[in-house]
């Protein structure tokens, strides 16, 4: 649960990141740079939050199997892109169909831009244990020696 934790709030930051960094590029290629509203960094950090916290969806306490995981993964994806659509309507991100397009591209860029971060993340982190493991293992070897 601990590392379920830590995951939530790194994807809040990530989020929010991707999110500002979206509504940024959005401002300056359709606005032609004009001022963003004041509420726009609540709605961002609220963005975050509710983003992040559907990956509790992950919170496993025994290891899934594949198909539970791909399972979890669409659910968690087809949650984000409600919450967040939904937050598009209420705070007026979208005025039309095609803009409710552009934001649900916009979510999934976001979302599989996280996705891949937290993988090479992950890889990197198991590729260090596994080498440690590796250095420790060898080290054995040699005092029984």
């Amino acid at each position: 649960m601990k590392d379920t934790v830590k995951l939530v709030i790194s994807h809040f930051f990530i989020i929010s990141t991707g999110v500002l960094f979206i509504t940024s590029l959005s401002n300056l290629l359709f606005e032609g740079n004009g001022p963003l509203s004041p509420e726009l960094p609540w709605q961002v950090f609220l963005t975050g939050i509710l983003g992040a916290l559907p990956t509790f969806l992950f919170s496993f306490k025994n290891e899934p199997t594949k198909k539970q995981f791909r399972v979890r993964t669409v659910i968690h994806f087809f949650v984000i892109e409600t919450v967040v659509m939904t937050e598009g309507a209420l705070f007026g991100w979208y005025g039309s169909i095609i803009g409710a397009l552009i934001l649900f591209v916009v979510i999934l860029a976001v979302y599989l831009f996280v996705w891949a971060y937290s993988y090479f993340m992950n890889i990197h982190l198991a590729r260090g244990i596994n080498a440690a493991l590796k250095r420790f293992n060898e080290d054995d070897e040699d005092e029984e020696i």
